[in-house]
């Protein structure tokens, strides 16, 4: 199996073709993995979205569609709260590394009970895609997260060069981004502060 990477990864989310994850993929080329998650409603353009991702060379992982992974060459399937659990996904994809998505010390220890490889922790900031659904963990529960022994992402309000240290400090293995994945020199700057 692939090492999971350091570094920045993008988060892809709501892309409908091929086309848009060609635009979005040119934005976010400096990444070292990504991510595509909230699918279109047509499988077949879901598999397009990955393929187009998969075949940048980029590492990458599908949010809940171990199935759209495996077709498109990715690396890894995501585990969320509303999908299949981590064990399952062990079981029934062999050939994908597991991690899971999760936002409080429970959901981690579950997903590292359910043999996953590697963890998403957030949000550790405010961002605007959970408020008012999930206050940020912050960087001390993070740091409890990353204590459990697997690679942790951390993800959520991660704009500032200046968090990229923060995150490094407590021992994060990478730190996902969405909104600035769309902000080519943005994610450039996050990019150069994670070396």
């Amino acid at each position: 199996m692939s090492a999971i990477p350091a570094g920045l990864w993008a988060v892809a989310s709501d892309l409908r073709s091929a086309e848009q994850a060609r635009q979005w993929q040119r934005s976010a080329s400096a990444a070292a993995a990504f991510t595509v998650r909230r699918w279109p409603h047509q499988e077949r353009d879901g598999l397009a979205v990955q393929q187009q991702l998969h075949g940048s060379d980029h590492w990458s992982a599908s949010h809940g569609r171990a199935d759209l992974a495996l077709l498109a060459g990715a690396q890894a399937v995501i585990a969320g709260i509303r999908s299949l659990p981590v064990a399952a996904y062990r079981q029934a994809f062999p050939q994908l590394l597991v991690g899971a998505s999760t936002h409080s010390m429970e959901e981690a220890q579950a997903a590292v009970d359910g043999g996953a490889h590697f963890l998403v922790f957030g949000p550790v900031w405010d961002t605007p895609e959970k408020s008012g659904i999930l206050a940020p963990r912050g960087l001390q529960s993070l740091e409890e997260v990353v204590a459990l022994g697997l690679p942790v992402v951390a993800i959520g309000g991660i704009e500032d060069p200046s968090q990229i240290q923060q995150l490094q400090e407590v021992g994060a293995h990478a730190a996902a981004v969405l909104r600035v994945a769309r902000e080519t020199d943005k994610l450039q700057a996050l990019v150069d502060a994670w070396k």
